[in-house]
């Protein structure tokens, strides 16, 4: 029993939303609001300690979807059952052109891999090693206290994500083999 409880708390970084997506029909993460937030909707998570910046980005789903063709792409579940996709884009001098995500999960988690993806854009892979919990707290303007794990698994999912790409070749240079 305690081996099946472990198993059921422990991080997944495998995860294969592919048969999801079959099943389904829709990109695993990836929908889009089905309508606007109304402003009593809006001054609650106000209410609640969401910055104005948390709430622009979650609400103009900014960097939100999927790459055409993505040189890594790697799925996270955090400790909380939040879900990211992170999708890169690598240039042969081993900087991010391009990053997208896609959330099954809270706005706190939703924003922070908003922001997460914003700071990544243009730097290199050592760079973006170095990004940490307290700039996305930074860039989002702060997240309510119950929220604070948020930025945690954004950025898991990007070391993740760069392990991943160190792994398919030593600097990092995919797009020169394309």
């Amino acid at each position: 029993m305690k081996s099946q409880l472990k198993a059921a708390i422990t991080p997944v970084t495998d995860f294969d939303v592919s048969l999801l997506e079959e099943e389904t029909g829709r990109v695993f993460g990836c929908e889009k609001m089905p309508r606007k937030l109304t402003k009593e909707e809006l001054q609650l998570l106000k209410d609640f300690g969401y910055s104005e910046k948390t709430i622009e980005l979650y609400v103009d789903e900014v960097n939100v979807g999927v790459l055409e063709k993505p040189d890594i792409v790697e799925t996270y579940i955090g400790p909380c059952g939040d879900v990211i996709r992170l999708c890169l884009e690598v240039d042969k001098n081993s900087i991010i052109e391009d990053a997208k995500f896609c959330c099954l999960g809270c706005l706190g988690s939703a924003s922070s891999a908003s922001a997460m993806t914003k700071l990544v854009k243009g730097k290199t892979i050592e760079e973006a090693k170095k990004l940490a919990e307290h700039d996305i707290l930074k860039e989002l303007g702060g997240l309510p206290k119950p929220k604070l794990d948020c930025p945690k698994l954004a950025i898991t999912t990007l070391q993740k994500a760069i392990a991943v790409c160190e792994r398919k070749k030593a600097s990092c240079h995919i797009a020169e083999s394309q």
